[in-house]
């Protein structure tokens, strides 16, 4: 037994040598708290704060609150439609939680792909900033659009126009797959 002993204390000695040579686990590093907007800020200028484009909302909003918990609420001016890599629909109102980097639990914000429209239930970036791309989490689904679409404030369209050049864009997509077949 004391020959077990010791030929187990040099192992022990060493194992617990290398454990403390073990530099302890570094805390994870804290997400950036953005500086608090000056009083009169407007949306395309608190945007940015949180590393998010300025032009992520249209210019029809009218007024917007935040809340110390994240908790964003938009008003815009009514129902708007804006073409970013899709045609993306807004309601007069549009809540979320805005957190450094994302805006998520979305509601009131829709984008269409071919005849459907999908709830954008998240908006991310790249992460640090400047972003690269700017993603739309659709459900299960996120597409990826250039950040840079997303840098200037965009007006909003008439809803007709928009659904004419939406429609003549999903009849140009389907003819040019359909002629690549050739």
């Amino acid at each position: 037994m004391r020959r077990l002993a010791l030929l187990l204390l040099p192992l022990l000695l060493a194992a617990g040598a290398a454990a403390a040579a073990t530099p302890p686990p570094s805390p994870p590093t804290p997400t950036p708290t953005p500086p608090p907007p000056h009083k009169n800020a407007t949306l395309a200028e608190l945007l940015p704060l949180y590393g998010l484009p300025p032009g992520v909302f249209p210019s029809t909003v009218t007024a917007f609150s935040l809340a110390d918990n994240g908790s964003l609420a938009v008003d815009l001016a009514g129902p708007c439609y804006v073409h970013f890599g899709y045609l993306t629909y807004f309601q007069p109102r549009v809540t979320g939680v805005l957190r450094y980097g994302s805006l998520s639990g979305l509601e009131g914000v829709q984008v269409r792909r071919f005849l459907f429209w999908f709830n954008v239930i998240r908006i991310k970036v790249d992460l640090p900033p400047p972003p690269s791309y700017v993603y739309l989490d659709i459900g299960w689904i996120t597409r990826r659009l250039p950040a840079a679409d997303f840098q200037s404030i965009h007006s909003c369209e008439a809803s007709n126009r928009c659904r004419l050049s939406s429609a003549l864009a999903v009849a140009a997509k389907w003819f040019q797959d359909f002629f690549a077949q050739f």
